[in-house]
């Protein structure tokens, strides 16, 4: 009976120890957070052409980007917003107003700057966001996914594009980064 009762104590004992080990190495990575800068700030004195973000549709609509603000990975939360000027292919503005961050989607990291020779605070990656469009004037409200590509660090997957993506479900998609730079500071 001894035996029985020490046996049992130490499996319990491997698996608390377990447990505690899985939830530990889970909770870690994805507790990170981050600051992120798409076209605005000290990104226009790096290069005049990096303000706005800009994203083309299919039709040759544009829209141009700009805002700031702060997600948190393992909470899955955003905050933040910024500003959105819709043009049609012959540059003609067809409405413009703010967005607002609601919520991480996903983020994929691709690494430290410092692999470019910049502060290893600033970062790479790839954060999809659900967002929230208000036009000017009162003008009508639409929820988007934004798409913000950041080519910094040493994991860039082939074919990325630094810039921004917005897809308004049902009424158009912004699907290729056109021009402007996007950047995350991790905090």
């Amino acid at each position: 009976m001894k035996w029985l009762i020490i046996g049992a104590v130490f499996l319990m004992s491997l698996a608390l120890a377990a447990s505690q080990h899985l939830s530990a190495v889970s909770a870690d990575p994805e507790s990170k957070t981050y600051a992120y800068v798409i076209g605005t700030g000290f990104l226009c004195g790096l290069d005049p052409t990096a303000c706005p973000a800009v994203a083309g549709a299919k039709n040759g609509d544009t829209i141009e980007i700009t805002g700031e603000g702060t997600f948190s990975i393992h909470e899955k939360s955003a905050t933040g917003g910024g500003t959105f000027v819709h043009k049609d292919s012959e540059g003609n503005v067809i409405g413009s107003g703010t967005w607002e961050a609601m919520e991480l989607i996903s983020f994929h990291s691709y690494g430290s700057g410092s692999v470019q020779g910049l502060p290893p605070e600033l970062q790479g990656g790839k954060a999809l966001m659900r967002v929230h469009l208000t036009a000017d004037g009162g003008g009508p409200e639409f929820d988007g996914i934004l798409w913000v590509d950041c080519l910094l660090g040493d994991k860039i997957p082939a074919g990325a594009a630094e810039g921004v993506r917005l897809d308004v479900p049902g009424i158009i998609n912004f699907n290729k980064e056109v021009s402007g730079f996007t950047v995350y500071v991790l905090e």
